[in-house]
């Protein structure tokens, strides 16, 4: 059963937490990563345009959500850059092993497009196959900050 949060829990809490995983260490060595090669993965920047930018059906970049100001438990930013480094510092992108991201982990992932008890985005938390497939697709071609 999904409780709908009042919107003084939205303002408190802006668009919800994300689960932190531990991050591996400097000295952990990198997973190798070798992308299909018949592989139609998305950019990251395109990934950005289309799901976490402002306007977009994720909308993490959004101020108050995890966009400034007032950004919440990370920050995506306004940029693909700054999103992508916002993500890796939390774990969501395992940018040395891309297997173990987050962000594609079933159980793990705060998206409800990739884990059916997720909790984003926020004030949408619907099934997005569309963007679900993208997101998988990018991080399956080892999740390049491109």
């Amino acid at each position: 059963m999904r409780l709908v949060p009042s919107a003084l829990a939205f303002l408190a809490f802006g668009c919800g937490a994300t689960p932190h995983r531990e991050l591996p260490s400097d000295s952990a060595p990198i997973a190798t990563c070798v992308p299909p090669a018949d592989s139609t993965a998305p950019k990251f920047s395109e990934l950005f345009a289309r799901y976490f930018a402002p306007g977009t059906p994720g909308h993490c970049a959004t101020a108050h959500c995890h966009g400034n100001p007032g950004a919440n438990e990370w920050v995506c930013g306004d940029s693909p850059d700054t999103c992508y480094r916002g993500m890796v510092q939390v774990g969501l992108i395992d940018a040395k092993n891309p297997a173990h991201s987050a962000i594609t982990d079933p159980k793990e992932s705060p998206l409800i497009w990739v884990n059916p008890s997720g909790d984003m985005p926020f004030d949408a938390t619907t099934p997005f196959p569309e963007g679900r497939d993208a997101i998988v697709a990018w991080v399956a071609a080892c999740a390049p900050n491109d």
